[in-house]
């Protein structure tokens, strides 16, 4: 009787089964189909209200930049720290590019873009991850803030792709365009940008996008696939390439590609990519469900376009969905044939009491099976019974157990990788070629690397503390101490525990295990304890000695004459300088010496300018030679040379020293197997009988000197009171430029500044000039000095300033371009106290932007009063000019203090350049100071470029801007503009 129930199910169940196989498959179909056509609407509706959405944003920012301004906006005042402008407001933030120019026009977008994102960035932040605007002026208004706080200051959103796509070049048409997916950085997604361009009367000013997750792109298939995840989707592009798809997401693969591929363990992309390009390529029609054969079984699958991305979206089901089907409805069948042999079974063979002994057995094996291997097993819960909440109790259990090692395996995890980080750390550090040393807070040497022990040459077993630890000399010239280390550490704001506090950095020198000496540049950080103490200290030392040494190097080609080995102008100043100091605190006299060679042209002429230097070199070993050891020679210029006589008990020795040197160098010298004799002029003057002051000294001397020409030569001449009519001449000149300021007789020639690399001007000097009513023409040497002296320097420098910036700004407007215009200024303008008041007040006048304007200071100036200057010049890069040493070389400024100064620029005066590229340690001296500015990230400037020669080299070496009479002469303004125009000229 079992057997014939059995069979008789059996052939029904086949029966059934013939005809419930074709109507699975056509109900699936069906619903294939469907939620293809439903879907797609739904995309491209959605697609839709975001085009019109943005549109209305475009519409809203266009009648808001065509407004007038309801208030007044600057972005000049929200320049952040690293030089990039931003704004942020409460639905969105402006982010401008750091050499972006500030202009009206400027600031009118970003006060319109701002009306515009108060009203509709919250409107529109349900259809959009993010809303922007940019503009061609590298500005972007953009919601969420985040993105703009995030941006480099050198970032130029114009070569953003979202830019790139509706700007005029890629869009003529001006239609609305959809981005390649790219991944965020920002927000860590995958994205694709819907941007309008906007243009105002037909000109292109920026574009109008937002933001759309691309999983949003197929997150509603769920709510419309109601037995969810059997029907699939996915996107491709028209060259048959796979976008998204809803098993898996997108990920960045080692190449540039756009669009990228699906994750590395998803199949669907081999088996997909026969159908996609059949699709792109039209051999199989959209709309039609197709089976297509997969490496798991066929495909169920249908296409159909979305029009607004051309993109095409896909929807497909896999065959195994029609058998499982097939074979759920069949086990209706078969359960109920089952059942009913299990239940005649169970009536005929099976007591109550077998089936408790049953599931006991079946729990006890399944709790045999559990091991610290298997703790995912489970056991059964079979019943409401006893056995039942047994079982369940015991799997409570193990999901307990089961949590407990979960846990423990995700810290031995984090263990492993702090270890592995750990690691890698600790090996940087002990292959650093820096000396990194650990000192406890008994400043006690707790670890070192292995730099530190090579190059200090003490013992791993050696205890090292304080001062020998940091090689640092406990009697200093620096006077550097441990409590100063540590006072000056902790004088910076405390932090939390675990974090460091301020650092002290200095440059000494450093003594070894071994008593080597070596230049060090030391960092110390505190980390703080619990108690706000410091509890170690940090410490990185790098060997700075090779800088040292070039350093000295270029103080040496400063100070002192290449040719001769003497002093310098410079260096002789400064011996001057300290000999009249200490002379005044011994009361004792100074003479000092202006010597001319009186037939020096006439050699140099005849014999070159080898046998002329050869002449020069054989002067100075002959001076050397007749003075004592404590006495000063130098080579001020040329064939000008100074002596310097300290502690000099009466005119009489400097009279005796006189006859000696014209002596000397009256004997003959050969020169090409020629006897030439030299002859020399010499002026003196005596301090403190003359004056106590460097420059008139050297001024009366050279007074005398001219005085001991005038006499016939080869003399030499004591400085007298009659010598000084050159001052009554100087009283004139001042009293003609008062009237020359009051009438108005001075105008500005300008000396184009020409890029090195492109070769086009980029900027101009402005050299002033006297129309003087009688003599003509006047050069600022004429007359600069009086004015200097006399503080007239003062309103011609301000009106020279304003006159200048004036004419810049001007240039600017009609060319339509960059223009930048160099002032110098004198050490009395500086300290007027007015000046950077009227400072300020010509730049509003004339609107000029400050950073168009180049303030030079002469490497003296610089000198004369580092304490005071310094400070002045930090106000003025405040203000946003740019600032330059003028005559950079002919002054005595260390590398240490050029690091001090806010400046942009070195201008190397022409003197190093007049013998280039022929004369070698004119070279070797250019290349060094071009060397040393680049490696100070400041530009170089080069005055007196005259030759082609001259302009190749320099442009070699590295110089970046160069002004001479090979690219012009001053020129006045009208002249100085139409030479742009024919700059700019096709």
């Amino acid at each position: 009787m079992i057997g014939f129930v059995v069979l008789s199910g059996i052939i029904g169940a086949i029966r059934v089964g013939f005809g419930e196989t074709q109507r699975i498959q056509a109900l699936y179909d069906n619903r294939l189909q469907a939620l293809s056509t439903r879907y797609n609407s739904y995309l491209e509706n959605e697609l839709d209200s975001r085009l019109q959405a943005l549109q209305s944003a475009r519409q809203v920012l266009l009648e808001d930049l065509t407004q007038l301004p309801q208030r007044s906006l600057n972005i000049a005042e929200h320049r952040d720290a690293d030089g990039a402008y931003r704004l942020y407001s409460e639905h969105s933030a402006v982010f401008v590019h750091q050499d972006t120019p500030v202009t009206e026009q400027l600031n009118r977008q970003i006060a319109a873009s701002g009306r515009s994102w108060d009203y509709i960035a919250p409107v529109l932040s349900h259809a959009f991850s993010g809303l922007y605007f940019i503009s061609t002026q590298r500005m972007s208004r953009v919601w969420p803030s985040t993105i703009a706080r995030a941006h480099k200051p050198d970032h130029d959103v114009t070569h953003e792709v979202f830019f790139q796509s509706a700007a005029p070049a890629n869009n003529p048409e001006r239609e609305a365009r959809w981005t390649p997916i790219y991944f965020d950085n920002y927000s860590n997604v995958w994205m694709t940008s819907l941007v309008l361009p906007v243009y105002i009367n037909d000109t292109f000013i920026g574009v109008v996008g937002g933001d759309i997750n691309v999983t949003y792109l197929l997150d509603k298939l769920d709510d419309l696939d109601a037995d969810g995840n059997q029907i699939q989707a996915f996107i491709f592009n028209r060259q048959g390439e796979l976008i998204l798809h809803s098993e898996s997401s997108p990920h960045k693969t080692s190449g540039d590609d756009i669009y990228p591929t699906l994750s590395a363990t998803s199949s669907q992309v081999d088996d997909l990519s026969d159908y996609m390009h059949d699709v792109a390529s039209g051999e199989l029609a959209l709309g039609t469900i197709y089976r297509e054969p997969a490496a798991e079984g066929k495909l169920n699958i249908v296409a159909n376009r979305l029009t607004q991305m051309d993109w095409m979206i896909s929807f497909y089901y896999p065959q195994s969905v029609i058998a499982d089907a097939f074979r759920e409805s069949m086990m209706a069948v078969y359960v109920n044939i089952l059942m009913l042999a299990v239940f005649l079974f169970v009536v005929l063979f099976f007591s109550i009491r077998r089936i408790v002994i049953y599931r006991i057995q079946a729990l006890a094996d399944a709790t045999e099976k559990i091991d610290r291997d298997r703790w995912y097993l489970s056991v059964p819960e079979i019943g409401q019974d006893e056995i039942g909440r047994l079982g369940k109790s015991i799997n409570n259990m193990l999901d307990q157990i089961r949590h407990l090692v979960r846990g423990l395996d995700d810290k031995i995890v984090l263990l492993d990788k702090a270890g592995a980080e750990s690691r890698k750390l600790m090996s940087a550090i002990e292959n650093s070629v820096s000396l990194v040393a650990i000192l406890n807070k008994q400043w006690q040497l707790d670890y070192a690397n292995t730099q530190y022990w090579q190059v200090t040459g003490f013992n791993l077993d050696e205890h090292c503390e304080g001062y020998q630890a940091l090689l640092l000399p406990q009697k200093n010239s620096q006077q550097i101490t441990i409590e100063g280390i540590k006072a000056e550490i902790l004088s910076g704001k405390p932090r939390l525990e675990g974090e460091d506090t301020g650092q002290w950095q200095a440059e000494y020198l450093a003594v070894t295990g071994r008593g080597e000496r070596f230049w060090i540049m030391q960092t110390i950080t505190a980390i703080m304890g619990q108690d706000q103490e410091p509890e170690f200290y940090v410490c990185v030392g790098q060997d700075i000695s090779d800088l040292k040494e070039k350093q000295q190097e270029v103080e040496k080609l400063a100070y002192y004459d290449h040719l001769t080995g003497l002093a310098n102008r410079t260096e002789f100043k400064r011996l001057l300088g300290r000999a009249l100091q200490h002379g005044q605190r011994a009361s004792s006299k100074v003479a000092l010496f202006y010597l001319d060679l009186d037939h020096f042209k006439r050699i140099n002429d005849t014999f070159g300018h080898e046998a002329g230097d050869q002449l020069l070199t054989e002067v100075a070993r002959r001076l050397k030679s007749e003075l004592r050891d404590d006495d000063v020679v130098a080579r001020l210029g040329g064939d000008e040379f100074a002596v310097l006589l300290d502690q000099v008990e009466s005119p009489q020795y400097a009279y005796v020293v006189a006859n000696k040197i014209i002596t000397a160098l009256n004997r003959p010298m050969e020169l090409q197997g020629k006897e030439v004799v030299a002859g020399v002029s010499i002026g003196i003057t005596m301090a403190p009988d003359d004056s106590s002051h460097i420059d008139t000294l050297m001024k009366n001397a050279d007074l005398a000197m001219y005085q001991a020409k005038d006499k016939g030569r080869n003399a030499f001449q004591f400085y007298t009171s009659d010598m000084n009519l050159a001052v009554e001449q100087r009283l004139t000149v001042e009293r003609e430029l008062r009237v020359a300021l009051k009438n108005g007789q001075f105008e500005l020639y300008y000396q184009p500044v020409i890029d090195l690399t492109t070769g086009k001007m980029v900027a101009a000097e402005a050299l002033v000039r006297w129309n003087h009513p009688t003599r003509g023409l006047v050069l600022p040497g004429e007359f600069i000095p009086a004015a200097e002296d006399s503080g007239l320097i003062v309103p011609l420098g301000k009106w020279v300033l304003k006159t200048a910036c004036y004419q810049a700004r001007l240039i600017q407007k009609s060319m339509h371009r960059k223009f930048s215009v160099s002032v110098n200024l004198s050490a009395r303008q500086l300290n007027d106290p007015s000046f950077l008041t009227n400072l300020d007040r010509v730049l509003e006048v004339t609107s000029l932007p400050p950073e168009s304007l180049v303030l030079e200071v002469t490497e003296s100036t610089l000198m004369e009063d580092s304490e005071n200057v310094i400070p002045r010049l930090e106000k003025l890069r405040l203000k946003g000019c740019s600032l330059a040493i003028d005559d950079f070389g002919t002054g005595y400024s260390s590398l240490s203090y050029l690091k001090r100064l806010p400046i942009n620029s070195l201008k190397v005066d022409r003197s190093f350049v007049k013998d280039l590229p022929d004369d070698e340690e004119d070279r070797a001296i250019t290349s060094l100071i071009v060397a040393m500015a680049n490696s100070l990230h400041y530009k170089v400037v080069v005055e007196g470029v005259e030759t082609d020669q001259q302009h190749r080299f320099l442009s070699d070496c590295g110089c970046h801007f160069g002004q001479g009479f090979l690219y012009s002469r001053p020129l006045p303004a009208d002249h100085l503009m139409a030479m742009l125009f024919d700059d700019v000229a096709p």
